[in-house]
């Protein structure tokens, strides 16, 4: 008889008696037409294919952070302890959620902008919020740009200034010192001249003096 087995054929055959499948004292019942030939009837509080999953496990809240708890298989639960496993949303981590992560640990917020986490987002706070925006602080404002074309255009306009200047010198000692011709001789002169005559024409008129004279008589 196929439906037993052993040496003196007394050990049923049926998937039940042979691997008992059922777990958490649920009951097993041969049947070949389904695949794995057997279903288990579960006890109050246990469901999946074989009972092996603890709907018990979360009937408490476990999970923080509002974290989603999960019954996990029983086979899975001896090995951890635990008959369930909490999913968490994002920013949370652990076997309860209860480890906070750091969402700004890979970003990096340019122009000294400052990542902060808010309502479980990473963001770049822009501290010269003024002159640069965007999620990670990295665009010019228009004033910023306006600025900065008014601060190149003086430069430049300074930098002009300056290499005029320098060439008008150069030019000036070339024909000084090289060709002894002094472009400035005569304006200095005349200069020279106009700053005396206002030096004369400034100094004081000495009225005339009226002259006294005295006779002294000896008196013996």
């Amino acid at each position: 008889n196929d439906s037993y087995i052993g040496t003196y054929c007394n050990i049923s055959s049926d998937v039940c008696t042979v691997a008992q499948p059922c777990e958490n004292g649920g009951t097993c019942f041969p049947n070949d037409t389904l695949l794995d030939g057997h279903y288990c009837e579960c006890l109050t509080g246990y469901k999946g294919y074989n009972c092996e999953n603890n709907e018990q496990a979360c009937t408490e809240s476990k999970c923080w952070h509002n974290g989603t708890c999960v019954p996990i298989n029983a086979t899975i639960a001896s090995m951890n302890g635990l008959n369930f496993k909490c999913e968490c949303i994002e920013g949370y981590d652990g076997t309860y959620c209860e480890l906070g992560i750091d969402l700004c640990e890979n970003i990096t917020c340019e122009n000294r902008g400052i990542c902060q986490t808010v309502a479980m987002q990473w963001k770049c706070s822009c501290l010269d919020s003024a002159y640069y925006y965007g999620d990670l602080c990295q665009f010019k404002t228009n004033k910023l740009k306006i600025r900065e074309i008014l601060s190149s255009s003086f430069a430049f306009i300074a930098i002009g200034v300056i290499s005029v200047t320098c060439g008008f010198v150069v030019v000036m000692d070339v024909l000084k010192y090289v060709f002894h011709i002094d472009p400035v001789e005569c304006e200095r002169d005349n200069y020279r001249k106009r700053r005396e005559a206002q030096r004369r024409a400034r100094r004081p008129i000495k009225p005339n003096q009226t002259k006294i004279a005295l006779r002294f008589q000896y008196v013996s």
